[in-house]
């Protein structure tokens, strides 16, 4: 019979099995549209000015609620079919991933975070300058740790920009994609079975709020950390590996070695905490024998101790002191970062509480993964020491109070897999009953992972009215300009952020911040009187800093709103610009843009 036959001839088993699979893939791809479409509908209605300390959930339509029970439900079906492809289940992660990160980008249109704008800045300052100043007065750190800025910089340029500011935006879905794709194939790595790979690609969605993915050298590092482990996993593990690596012929290998080189070197000049845990995490996959490559630690080492004690030395030299007394501190290093805001606002503490309550109980969703694992004999040892080693860090520093959720930022892998093995063990035969599983679960994930992600909101995003009034006081301040802030909470320092002395008011001392709210106008009238240290001094009160000082209580009574209605009243202070989010004053004695 004539191969024209044969194919004519096609089993009927087969082509029913054929169009079941296509129907099923494309009924997939249908709900996921439906999923993009209720989440476009829900964004289009919100009233950002309705905002609560909530955070962004707070102004979410119902049809919000429905398009994430629908995708968790979706995502449960597709891992229930034996005939979903691999591809499919790994769009799931994918597109949550990207409903979540393109959230702030189409309501907010300026980038998240105070510190994305402070980023801005120093790149901005290596634009102008070509160069970093270790000895600058004003965020020195970053000077001895310039490898983002830098890059930031050229792109910029190569690009036309005149500001990062232009895509810096864009950072939180591009870093968090990448992040992302590295951690499937940590995941891929570690087990054959795609559908556990796509719960823990899942999980790993859901459990990431610790929202280090925007525009930073953090952001950055991230990414470059995962990938080396998932090279090392992948192409470079231990002899017992299951399942076995690809072979891979001596250009290719050596080519991965030198990109591992490469993206170490990356991150020792980059960034200051992640050095750390890659060489903790690296030391340990070396000392149980998890990878063949096992110079890495030392390699990268050596890296770390030349750039800290050359290259950035005048900051380590008054910094290091400070570092080595914490090491050790642990009680305190967990204290200082679990201890909430006394003062803080009811909806504040609700979402501290929420998302504390949440990392918690994801630990322990992957601790019973861990302990499954255990009982099946199944040691995963490499899954092990990404879960638990970056926890080592807590030993060592506080990290200005946030160690504890950097640690479990690094430890999301680990955690991820032994949680998804917990939920889908590699050749399970209950389908269905675990696909029910997973997808109420998710539900009840993505309610705490929501508000951990986007209980901030209030304060994190900026208007653009906020970034006018920044941009005012940049365009019209000279150099040596005293610049008054409510807080640092607002878009700020992102453009000749070394032309200014700050002071936020947040940051005095409680007993200052008392004296200042009984008496603002002599107390602001003092400090922006100093004509001999400075040309100009401005004073600015923005929505954000409302906020955040309200939700944090770090302002008592009415706050920066009672300080601003007193310099409003005052004949000696002038608002120079205003609109409905900020307020700028200077001394009614000065001149617009000039010296007070």
């Amino acid at each position: 019979m004539s191969a024209t036959l044969k194919t004519e001839v096609r089993p009927p088993a087969l082509a029913v099995v054929g169009r079941r699979v296509r129907t099923s893939e494309a009924g997939s791809l249908a709900e996921l549209g439906g999923v993009v479409g209720l989440w476009l509908l829900a964004l289009g209605r919100v009233d950002l000015r309705a905002m609560t300390d909530l955070g962004l959930l707070s102004v979410l339509p119902w049809t919000a609620w429905g398009a994430v029970v629908l995708m968790a439900f979706s995502f449960a079906r597709a891992l229930a079919r034996p005939t979903s492809p691999v591809w499919l289940l790994t769009t799931y992660p994918v597109a949550l991933s990207t409903l979540v990160f393109c959230t702030p980008l189409i309501l907010y249109g300026t980038p998240r975070y105070s510190w994305a704008w402070k980023h801005a800045g120093i790149v901005d300052y290596v634009s102008r300058h070509g160069a970093v100043d270790q000895h600058i007065d004003v965020l020195p750190i970053y000077h001895s740790w310039p490898g983002f800025f830098a890059a930031n910089a050229m792109l910029s340029d190569l690009a036309g920009f005149d500001t990062s500011l232009h895509y810096a935006a864009w950072a939180e879905l591009f870093f968090n994609l990448l992040a992302l794709a590295a951690v499937l194939g940590i995941l891929r790595a570690l087990t054959p079975d795609p559908r556990t790979t796509a719960v823990g690609g899942w999980l790993f969605v859901l459990g990431n709020w610790v929202g280090q993915g925007y525009f930073s050298p953090q952001g950055i590092n991230y990414v470059w950390y995962l990938l080396v482990v998932a090279v090392l996993l992948r192409w470079f593990p231990g002899r017992s590996a299951v399942p076995s690596p690809p072979e891979l012929s001596a250009t290719r290998r050596v080519g991965l070695c030198a990109l591992v080189l490469l993206l170490l070197v990356s991150i020792a000049s980059t960034h200051q905490l992640t050095p750390v845990v890659t060489m903790l995490t690296l030391g340990a996959l070396a000392l149980f024998r998890r990878t063949s490559l096992l110079s890495l630690p030392f390699f990268l080492g050596v890296v770390v101790a030349a750039w800290v004690l050359y290259v950035a030395a005048p900051f380590s030299r008054t910094a290091l002191r400070e570092a080595l007394g914490e090491v050790g501190a642990v009680t305190s290093n967990l204290q200082n970062t679990l201890i909430g805001y006394g003062t803080a606002s009811d909806g504040q503490v609700l979402v501290s509480l929420v998302t504390r309550g949440f990392t918690v109980a994801f630990c322990l969703l992957a601790g019973c993964g861990i302990l499954a694992s255990w009982r099946s004999r199944r040691r995963y040892a490499s899954a092990l020491v990404l879960a638990l080693v970056p926890f080592l860090m807590v030993a060592f520093s506080t990290y200005g109070n946030e160690i504890v959720f950097r640690a479990y930022l690094f430890a999301m892998p680990g955690l991820a897999f032994f949680a998804a093995l917990l939920l889908w063990p590699p050749g399970t035969s209950a389908w269905r009953h675990r696909a029910v599983l997973v997808g109420l679960l998710s539900v009840y994930l993505m309610g705490g992972s929501g508000i951990a992600q986007f209980g901030n909101d209030r304060q994190y995003h900026f208007t653009p009215e906020e970034v006018a009034a920044a941009e005012y006081v940049y365009d019209n301040a000279p150099p040596d300009t005293l610049l008054i802030e409510g807080s640092r909470n607002y878009p700020s320092q992102f453009r000749n952020y070394e032309h200014f002395t700050y002071v936020p008011i947040a940051r005095e001392e409680p007993r200052d911040i008392q004296r200042i709210i009984e008496n603002p106008v002599g107390t602001m009238t003092r400090w922006m009187s100093d004509t001999d240290t400075y040309r100009a001094s401005y004073l600015i009160i923005t929505r954000s800093q409302v906020a955040a000082t309200t939700a944090r209580g770090e302002i008592p009574g009415d706050g920066l709103l009672a300080i601003e209605q007193a310099l409003r009243s005052s004949p000696l202070f002038r608002v120079v610009f205003e609109n409905r989010d900020a307020t700028v004053f200077t001394l009614a004695a000065a001149p617009e843009g000039g010296s007070s």
